[in-house]
Protein backbone atom coordinates (compact mmCIF):
# COMPACT_ATOMS: atom_id res chain seq x y z
CA UNK A 1 0.00 0.00 0.00
CA UNK A 2 2.27 2.45 1.17
CA UNK A 3 5.60 2.65 -0.70
CA UNK A 4 8.89 2.83 2.20
CA UNK A 5 9.99 6.78 1.25
CA UNK A 6 6.59 7.86 1.62
CA UNK A 7 5.98 6.38 4.72
CA UNK A 8 9.24 7.97 6.05
CA UNK A 9 8.17 11.04 4.84
CA UNK A 10 5.00 10.68 6.38
CA UNK A 11 6.64 9.41 9.78
CA UNK A 12 8.86 12.47 9.83
CA UNK A 13 5.94 15.05 9.04
CA UNK A 14 4.40 13.62 12.37
CA UNK A 15 7.76 14.23 14.40
CA UNK A 16 8.15 17.34 13.02
CA UNK A 17 4.77 18.81 14.05
CA UNK A 18 5.45 16.95 17.42
CA UNK A 19 8.27 18.70 17.97
CA UNK A 20 6.67 22.01 16.80
CA UNK A 21 3.80 21.41 19.47
CA UNK A 22 6.29 20.42 22.25
CA UNK A 23 8.02 23.83 21.19
CA UNK A 24 5.15 25.39 21.44
CA UNK A 25 4.49 24.14 25.02
CA UNK A 26 7.74 24.88 26.08
CA UNK A 27 9.64 21.61 26.07
CA UNK A 28 12.83 22.14 24.11
CA UNK A 29 14.39 18.68 25.10
CA UNK A 30 11.45 16.75 23.55
CA UNK A 31 11.01 19.09 20.34
CA UNK A 32 14.83 18.27 19.80
CA UNK A 33 13.95 14.34 19.89
CA UNK A 34 11.30 14.56 17.82
CA UNK A 35 13.29 16.44 15.20
CA UNK A 36 16.48 13.60 15.79
CA UNK A 37 13.97 10.62 15.47
CA UNK A 38 12.65 12.74 12.18
CA UNK A 39 16.00 12.85 10.20
CA UNK A 40 17.12 9.20 11.98
CA UNK A 41 13.80 8.50 9.78
CA UNK A 42 14.71 10.13 6.50
CA UNK A 43 17.95 8.91 6.62
CA UNK A 44 16.92 5.56 7.24
CA UNK A 45 16.83 4.75 10.52
CA UNK A 46 13.20 3.42 12.01
CA UNK A 47 15.02 3.02 15.47
CA UNK A 48 12.76 4.34 18.60
CA UNK A 49 15.93 5.82 19.95
CA UNK A 50 17.35 8.97 19.00
CA UNK A 51 20.25 8.96 16.61
CA UNK A 52 23.16 10.22 18.99
CA UNK A 53 26.01 11.44 16.75
CA UNK A 54 29.00 9.67 16.67
CA UNK A 55 32.25 11.07 17.98
CA UNK A 56 34.83 9.19 16.56
CA UNK A 57 33.71 7.39 12.57
CA UNK A 58 34.12 3.48 12.79
CA UNK A 59 33.52 1.28 10.50
CA UNK A 60 29.63 1.30 9.83
CA UNK A 61 29.40 -1.97 9.10
CA UNK A 62 30.61 -3.04 12.66
CA UNK A 63 27.82 -5.59 14.07
CA UNK A 64 27.11 -5.37 18.00
CA UNK A 65 27.42 -8.56 19.59
CA UNK A 66 23.84 -10.03 20.41
CA UNK A 67 22.10 -7.67 18.27
CA UNK A 68 21.00 -7.54 14.34
CA UNK A 69 23.33 -6.96 11.78
CA UNK A 70 22.83 -3.90 10.17
CA UNK A 71 20.84 -5.58 6.83
CA UNK A 72 19.06 -7.67 8.72
CA UNK A 73 18.04 -4.60 10.75
CA UNK A 74 17.16 -2.91 7.15
CA UNK A 75 15.62 -5.96 5.86
CA UNK A 76 13.16 -6.16 8.65
CA UNK A 77 12.29 -2.11 8.77
CA UNK A 78 11.73 -3.14 4.75
CA UNK A 79 9.78 -5.92 5.15
CA UNK A 80 7.51 -4.35 8.24
CA UNK A 81 7.08 -0.98 6.10
CA UNK A 82 6.06 -2.91 2.95
CA UNK A 83 3.05 -4.80 4.60
CA UNK A 84 2.17 -2.17 7.10
CA UNK A 85 -1.61 -3.54 6.16
CA UNK A 86 -0.85 -7.20 6.57
CA UNK A 87 -0.54 -9.29 9.58
CA UNK A 88 3.06 -8.95 10.41
CA UNK A 89 4.04 -12.23 12.94
CA UNK A 90 7.53 -12.57 14.85
CA UNK A 91 8.28 -15.95 13.08
CA UNK A 92 7.90 -14.26 9.63
CA UNK A 93 9.90 -11.17 10.45
CA UNK A 94 12.71 -14.34 11.85
CA UNK A 95 12.20 -16.37 8.76
CA UNK A 96 13.36 -13.08 6.35
CA UNK A 97 16.73 -13.00 8.28
CA UNK A 98 17.38 -16.77 8.58
CA UNK A 99 16.97 -16.99 12.13
CA UNK A 100 14.72 -18.49 14.72
CA UNK A 101 12.08 -17.02 16.39
CA UNK A 102 13.65 -16.47 19.54
CA UNK A 103 17.36 -15.55 18.45
CA UNK A 104 15.70 -13.07 16.23
CA UNK A 105 12.88 -11.78 18.91
CA UNK A 106 16.68 -11.46 21.44
CA UNK A 107 18.57 -9.85 18.60
CA UNK A 108 15.37 -8.03 17.58
CA UNK A 109 15.10 -6.55 21.71
CA UNK A 110 18.66 -5.49 21.66
CA UNK A 111 19.20 -3.71 17.96
CA UNK A 112 16.04 -1.76 18.77
CA UNK A 113 15.45 -1.41 22.13
CA UNK A 114 11.83 -2.88 21.99
CA UNK A 115 9.72 -6.48 21.41
CA UNK A 116 9.51 -6.80 17.41
CA UNK A 117 5.23 -6.72 17.84
CA UNK A 118 5.43 -3.30 19.88
CA UNK A 119 7.91 -2.02 17.49
CA UNK A 120 5.59 -2.85 14.81
CA UNK A 121 2.51 -1.42 16.69
CA UNK A 122 4.41 1.62 16.74
CA UNK A 123 5.64 1.82 13.74
CA UNK A 124 1.99 1.83 12.34
CA UNK A 125 0.86 4.39 15.04
CA UNK A 126 3.91 6.42 13.49
CA UNK A 127 2.39 5.80 9.62
CA UNK A 128 -1.12 6.62 11.01
CA UNK A 129 0.05 9.67 12.68
CA UNK A 130 1.39 10.81 9.08
CA UNK A 131 -1.55 10.24 7.41
CA UNK A 132 -3.94 11.93 9.33
CA UNK A 133 -2.00 14.90 9.55
CA UNK A 134 -1.09 14.93 5.19
CA UNK A 135 -4.65 13.11 3.96
CA UNK A 136 -8.16 13.93 4.11
CA UNK A 137 -8.79 9.81 5.45
CA UNK A 138 -10.93 8.99 7.70
CA UNK A 139 -9.97 7.07 11.21
CA UNK A 140 -11.65 3.94 9.57
CA UNK A 141 -9.47 4.45 6.49
CA UNK A 142 -6.04 5.01 8.10
CA UNK A 143 -6.74 2.33 10.54
CA UNK A 144 -7.24 -0.51 7.76
CA UNK A 145 -4.41 1.13 5.40
CA UNK A 146 -2.00 0.56 9.02
CA UNK A 147 -3.06 -3.07 9.86
CA UNK A 148 -5.95 -2.58 12.00
CA UNK A 149 -8.69 -4.61 12.17
CA UNK A 150 -11.43 -1.92 12.59
CA UNK A 151 -11.73 1.75 13.76
CA UNK A 152 -12.10 1.10 17.14
CA UNK A 153 -8.95 -1.46 17.11
CA UNK A 154 -7.19 1.31 15.91
CA UNK A 155 -8.43 3.59 18.49
CA UNK A 156 -7.27 1.63 21.65
CA UNK A 157 -3.96 0.55 20.19
CA UNK A 158 -3.30 4.79 19.23
CA UNK A 159 -4.23 5.73 22.69
CA UNK A 160 -1.58 3.08 24.36
CA UNK A 161 0.92 4.18 22.56
CA UNK A 162 0.65 7.61 21.80
CA UNK A 163 -1.64 8.91 25.44
CA UNK A 164 -4.85 10.02 23.16
CA UNK A 165 -7.58 8.88 21.04
CA UNK A 166 -6.47 9.77 17.57
CA UNK A 167 -9.43 11.99 16.73
CA UNK A 168 -8.36 14.04 19.66
CA UNK A 169 -4.35 13.70 18.19
CA UNK A 170 -5.57 15.20 14.72
CA UNK A 171 -7.53 17.60 15.92
CA UNK A 172 -5.11 19.39 17.78
CA UNK A 173 -2.10 19.51 15.61
CA UNK A 174 -4.11 19.94 12.39
CA UNK A 175 -4.94 23.08 14.27
CA UNK A 176 -1.19 24.03 15.22
CA UNK A 177 -0.89 23.53 11.65
CA UNK A 178 -3.60 25.66 10.16
CA UNK A 179 -2.65 28.12 12.72
CA UNK A 180 0.76 28.34 11.78
CA UNK A 181 0.09 28.34 8.28
CA UNK A 182 -1.98 31.30 8.84
CA UNK A 183 0.29 33.28 10.50
CA UNK A 184 2.92 32.44 7.61
CA UNK A 185 3.49 35.86 5.98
Amino acid sequence: MLNETGSGLLVAAAQLVEAACCARDGDPEAAKIHIAQAVAGLNGRHSPQVAVPRVAERDHRQIQHGGLAPWQARRVTTRVDANLAEKISTPQLARSVNLSASHFSRAFKFTFGVPPHAWVLRRRMEVAQGLMLTTSATLSEIAITCGMADQAHFTRCFRRVVGETPNVWRRSRRGTIEEEAANTP
